[in-house]
């Protein structure tokens, strides 16, 4: 499957306060209510602090309060202080403390906190430390509880292990409990089924890029510019990247550089390029460096400058992208803007290979 998204360190925005919760906090009740021992007005009031709406900004308060509730029996306030703990939103982190509350969060009955432990867990499983068991369990009783990031995460970790009928069916949950990142997995799962089901394949993409996701875009875009079950439609093509890349996703902008550079449905401009393939490289995407760094390896609508592209390789690879580790060992092994290193261009070859690029596990051998 390509482009999945949803599976990573990212936790649910601050314990599942409600709107309602910083409405009464600006109202003065929540405190009032927290110091006659109501263990919700101590969560909202907590709500308040942190994000500054109804209450003076002071996160080291809101993290009392929310201890407050936590040991009141208020389980989203447990999840709420776990925050506080990892990723650290008082500045000192303790993944295990984290990990301590958020279960308590979520055996005390708040989605939130079994979704928040899930994601702990799925990051100590990449790095090496396995409780698969537990964090799909914990996904599955978020999931339930109506936390649709979850369903899309148990989604992939179910894709992950062959089962795609089970994805399937949650990405499907996911997206209908309104999960953009659930709506572009389901997407790409259908299409990876072998089964014909592009009009829904193409809703569904559409859905995801007007949610934001903009590897929604990319993908919908190349539908149309390859002629993959439609009739290949360059102008339809552009106006998709054209119109999510004026709303700042940098993914779709490269592609829109790609039509400009090779002149697909357009007149090719290769100082447009250069400007979209800037945007993208500047908002931190890998695509857009090595696109830009290839402009400067070839000279195409710059002078040729092998110093920048290789630097610009090196952004990319440093990024993650397989074709950034790729073109910067080509970089070294040519004496190309750097100094030639056989040594370096292997080490970057074997990590453009461990990244998938298939042409480099080709060069070394694997």
């Amino acid at each position: 499957m390509r482009a999945a998204i949803g599976l990573s360190l990212l936790l649910a925005a601050c314990g599942g306060a409600r709107t309602t919760d910083v409405e009464n906090a600006a109202s003065g009740s929540a405190m009032e209510r927290c110091e006659g021992g109501d263990a919700a007005g101590c969560l909202e009031a907590g709500r308040a602090h942190e994000t500054g709406e109804g209450a003076e900004l002071d996160v080291a308060r809101a993290a009392t309060l929310y201890e407050r509730a936590c040991d009141g029996g208020e389980a989203r306030g447990c999840t709420a202080l776990g925050t506080h703990f990892f990723p650290g939103r008082s500045g000192a982190v303790d993944v295990a403390r984290a990990s301590a509350l958020f279960d308590r969060g979520c055996e005390g009955g708040d989605p939130i906190g079994c979704y928040d432990l899930a994601v702990l867990l799925i990051g100590q499983l990449e790095g090496g430390q396995a409780d698969l068991p537990r964090a799909q369990t914990l996904l599955e009783r978020a999931c339930d509880g109506e936390i649709f990031a979850a369903c899309n995460n148990r989604g992939l970790l179910a894709s992950r292990a062959g089962e795609g009928a089970l994805a399937i069916s949650l990405f499907t949950r996911g997206c209908e409990g309104g999960s953009v990142d659930a709506c572009h997995n389901l997407a790409l799962a259908l299409e990876e089924s072998g089964d014909d089901q592009g009009p829904r394949v193409r809703e569904l993409l559409t859905q995801a890029c007007d949610g934001g996701v903009g590897a929604s875009c990319v993908h919908l875009g190349e539908i149309y510019e390859e002629g993959r079950g439609v009739t290949a439609d360059f102008s339809r093509a552009r106006a998709i990247y054209e119109r999510a890349c004026d709303a700042d996703r940098p993914e779709p902008c490269v592609s829109l550089g790609g039509l400009y550079a090779d002149g697909h449905g357009v007149e090719v401009d290769e100082a447009r390029a250069r400007t979209l393939y800037e945007q993208a490289c500047g908002a931190g995407d890998s695509r857009g460096c090595v696109a830009l760094g290839s402009l400067y390896s070839t000279g195409r609508g710059v002078p040729q400058d092998h110093a920048r592209a290789a630097e610009l390789f090196g952004q990319a690879c440093e990024a993650g992208s397989g074709r950034g580790c790729f073109n910067l060992a080509a970089s070294h092994a040519n004496g190309l803007g750097v100094a030639r290193d056989r040594a370096q261009a292997r080490e970057l070859f074997a990590r453009a290979c461990s990244l998938g690029m298939e042409e480099a596990c080709r060069v070394v051998g694997q």
